[in-house]
Parts: C-alpha cells; sequence; structure tokens
C-alpha cells in the first residue's frame, strides 16, 4: 500500500545541489541563491500547511478506524467465542483477520512516513533561517563593499584627472620646447649686437692729433684684407665656417657692419645677423682681430696710440626681426595635431584590446 508521501513532489529531497553560502561571502553569485531559497521557503510554507491539513484529516480518520477497528475486534471475540462454542472458526474470519493485520501495518508504515516528513520539513525550516540569517550578513558586507568601492571610484577618478593634467601639461611644455627649438634653427632671430673700442694711451693723455691718427686707422682697418684673413682664420677656428674664408667674411661686413664714433678716439661698431649668439662670437672674434692689428702696428703710426676694448659685443635689446614665435606656432600646432592622432588611435586600439580580452578573444597562458 502505497502512502501520498510517496506521490506528492512536495516531500522531495529539494536539498540537492543546493549551496549553503558560508557566512560573511560576498558574491554576484548569492543575490540568485538568495532568491531560490526564498522560493524554496514559500513551497515549504505550502507544504508545511498541506501537511499540517492532511495531518489533521489522518489523525481525525485514524481515530474513526481505531474505534471502527476495536469495535469490530471485540465482535469478532464475541463472535469467536459463539463460534468456538458452536464447533470453530470459519476460514473467511480468519483471512479478514489477516487483513487487519495487514492494515494496521500499512497504518503504521504511513504515521512512520509521516514523522520523517516533519523532520525533513523541520529540517528545512532551520536551513530557510540559516539563510536568512546569511541574507542579512550578505546584505552588511554589500553595504560595506560598495560604501569602499564609491571610495575607491572616487580616488581613481581623481588620481586619473591628476594624471592626466600632469601628462598633458607636461606634452605642451615638451612640444613647446622642442617647437621653440626648432624655429630658432629654422628661423632664427634676427639681432644687432654692439661692442666698442677706444684709443689707449698708456697711462699717458693722447693729443687731439693723436686721436685723429688714431680714429682715420681705424675706420681705414675695418676693410682691409689683412684683418679679414686674420678674423676669417680665427672664426674658421670658433666653429663659425660660413665665415671661415675673408672673402665671405668681407661680403658679410660690407652688408651687415656699422660704425659710429661721438668723437675721435671712439669706435662703436655694430653687426647685425642671426641669432644672438652666433652674431655675438662673430662680433667678438672681428673686434679682438681689430685690437691685435692695431696693437701690433701702433709703433708705426704717429703718437704709437694703442686700442683695447672698452664695451664687449653684447645684445642690444629686442630682435630687429623675430619669426619664431609664428614657425614654432605652427610647429606646435603640427605636433599637437600629430600627437592627438596618434594618441586617438592608440587609445582605440588598446580599448579594442581590452574588450577582446575581457571576451575572452585573446589571453595568454
Amino acid at each position: 500500500m502505497s502512502s501520498e508521501s510517496d506521490q506528492n513532489p512536495i516531500f522531495e529531497d529539494t536539498s540537492a545541489g543546493a549551496h549553503e553560502p558560508e557566512a560573511g561571502e560576498v558574491g554576484f553569485g548569492d543575490i540568485e541563491a538568495i532568491a531560490d531559497v526564498e522560493a524554496r521557503c514559500r513551497a515549504l510554507i505550502r507544504a508545511e500547511q498541506q501537511l499540517g491539513e492532511r495531518e489533521q484529516e489522518f489523525n481525525e480518520m485514524s481515530a474513526t478506524m481505531a474505534q471502527d477497528l476495536r469495535e469490530t475486534a471485540e465482535a469478532l471475540r464475541d463472535r469467536e467465542k459463539a463460534l468456538e462454542l458452536a464447533g470453530g472458526i470459519p476460514d473467511y474470519l480468519i483471512n479478514r483477520r489477516e487483513r487487519l493485520a495487514r492494515m494496521r501495518l500499512a497504518v503504521r508504515d504511513r504515521v512512520q512516513k509521516l514523522e520523517r516528513t516533519e523532520a525533513v520539513l523541520n529540517e528545512r525550516a532551520r536551513e530557510a533561517d540559516q539563510v536568512l540569517a546569511n541574507r542579512r550578513e550578505i546584505a552588511k558586507q554589500a553595504a560595506v563593499l560598495q560604501k569602499r568601492e564609491e571610495r575607491v571610484r572616487a580616488l581613481l577618478s581623481r588620481n586619473k584627472t591628476i594624471t592626466t593634467m600632469f601628462y598633458t601639461v607636461a606634452t605642451l611644455a615638451i612640444v613647446a620646447v622642442l617647437s621653440w627649438a626648432v624655429a630658432d634653427q629654422v628661423a632664427p632671430a634676427r639681432y644687432a649686437v654692439t661692442a666698442e673700442i677706444v684709443a689707449d694711451g698708456r697711462g699717458r693723455m693722447l693729443s687731439e692729433d693723436e686721436l685723429a691718427v688714431w680714429q682715420k686707422y681705424h675706420d681705414e682697418l675695418l676693410t682691409d684684407p689683412s684683418l679679414m684673413e686674420l678674423a676669417s682664420d680665427r672664426l674658421g677656428k670658433r666653429g663659425i665656417e660660413e665665415l671661415s674664408r675673408p672673402g665671405d667674411l668681407g661680403s658679410r661686413i660690407k652688408a651687415d657692419l656699422s660704425t659710429s664714433s661721438t668723437e675721435d678716439g671712439r669706435l662703436v661698431l655694430e653687426l647685425r645677423g642671426e641669432g644672438a649668439g652666433l652674431t655675438t662670437r662673430t662680433l667678438d672674434t672681428y673686434v679682438v682681430s681689430i685690437i691685435s692689428i692695431a696693437n701690433g702696428t701702433k709703433d708705426q703710426r704717429a703718437g704709437g696710440a694703442g686700442s683695447k676694448v672698452a664695451v664687449d659685443a653684447k645684445v642690444m635689446g629686442e630682435p630687429l626681426a623675430d619669426e619664431r614665435p609664428m614657425y614654432a606656432g605652427a610647429i606646435g600646432g603640427g605636433g599637437l595635431l600629430i600627437i592627438g592622432v596618434g594618441g586617438l588611435g592608440m587609445y582605440r586600439r588598446l580599448r579594442a584590446q581590452h574588450a577582446a580580452y575581457e571576451q575572452g578573444l585573446i589571453g595568454g597562458e
């Protein structure tokens, strides 16, 4: 005789394969586990209600059947006594007694199954309580993790902003410096460099005639071939190859050198050229060559007045013409454009590789 507990799917063991999360464990799979446990709890509550109703019906049925069995047993005993007095117990009564024994055994088995079912329900209830306790703990841990994640996200965002600003400023600075250096090489500014030479009496006062002779000599010396040869040789040794030949130096002096004198015995030279450093070195070498030749021939002139540098070669204020800002702007703009396009391409490539890695399309062992 089969019982209802063997046929009803409510009494099946639904705990197989269920995962009981550890206390304090936090993960995205716990949300699905909690939903599954809640569904199982609701099913267990409904099953418990049905079992209660059936148990009550069974108890009433059992009480009725027990009463009927007692009455039947008493009647059978009375009848057996009467039959014994009459001459023996018929076979149908013996068979009926065996059937009653089997019914009692079936009722006992069903009661045992109901007790086992009740034990299973109690175990499920304890599991449900444990799951609810784990759910509360998971909720607390999730709140803590969410706060930590927000703090980490804010910190990463701030660091990312600072890093981006730093690299942006550094890139702009590097591009600006490089573009200015390239512009200075491509289109150097044109400067005016001045130096001053004065007569040297070696501790004595020079007369006006001596100063006039000195002045005339130096005016004629500025384009003297011997000066051009000496100055060009010195310029070549200083690395200024474009003026290392006397003819090139003479052409440069005629085109870019101008002189002025407020009085005899004083000569101011002004040389115009591209690049402050190069023009300064050129005029300084040229002036030193003048002093060298003038002092070497002073004994051959009336009065024997020597020469010395009163003011060394120096740049006079702002450049005469400066196209470097325009060139630097064009070069810097082009450099930033190249860097921007290259950076955008690299960023897209890295994003594509990251997406492919996340999807499992690429990756190492």
